[in-house]
Order: C-alpha cells, then sequence, then structure tokens
C-alpha cells in the first residue's frame, strides 16, 4: 500500500503537523503504508511544528518543487528518501505566455 500525505513542516527531526488529531490519524494510515510519499511545497523545510508525524526513515519519496534549498535536498537524500523536485505549473504556465509574442 502506497500513502501519499502533505505535511506543516519537514526537518532532520521527521514529519510535521500542528494538529494533534491530524496526528492520531495519519499514524494509523502510516502503520499500515508500505510505501509513504510526503508532499510539500519547498516553504515547508523552513517550518517547524510541535508534533512529530514520523522520522524521515519511514518515508519513501518526497516530492517537492524546485526552489528546495540545497541544504533541505542534502537532508532530505542523506536521510535515505528519494527527492523528486517538480517544476510548479503556474510558473511553467507564465513562461509559457510570456514566450509568446
Amino acid at each position: 500500500r502506497r500513502i501519499f500525505i502533505g505535511a506543516q513542516g519537514i526537518n532532520a527531526l521527521g514529519v510535521m503537523e500542528s494538529d494533534a488529531l491530524v496526528i492520531q490519524s495519519e499514524q494509523k494510515l502510516v502503520r499500515q503504508a508500505e510505501e509513504l510519499i510526503v508532499m510539500v511545497d519547498s516553504s515547508k523545510f523552513a517550518k517547524r511544528s510541535s508534533l512529530i508525524l514520523c522520522s524521515l526513515e519511514k518515508v519513501s519519496t518526497i516530492i517537492t518543487d524546485d526552489a528546495i534549498s540545497d541544504e533541505a535536498a542534502a537532508m532530505v537524500t542523506d536521510a535515505g528518501v528519494k527527492l523528486i523536485t517538480v517544476k510548479p505549473m503556474a510558473s511553467a504556465a507564465r513562461e509559457d505566455t510570456s514566450s509568446v509574442a
């Protein structure tokens, strides 16, 4: 089973949330998952929260935008987590319209 989740923040301690009820329900899902994929925008690597959902070791993949800092990217890959960066659609759309003249 594969589970996709978002998060309030991510750092070396793990995946963080700010709501205890979210933590409670997502921990049940994480326990059942064979693969945990976290989808967050790059700003989440600068945010902290008081509640940790799980350690980075439990995460198989993080998907984020291409504005992730080199430091945050190194933290993810050093933890053995696969990192996928994507270009946000809004940026891609702006570039497409600006090149048409």
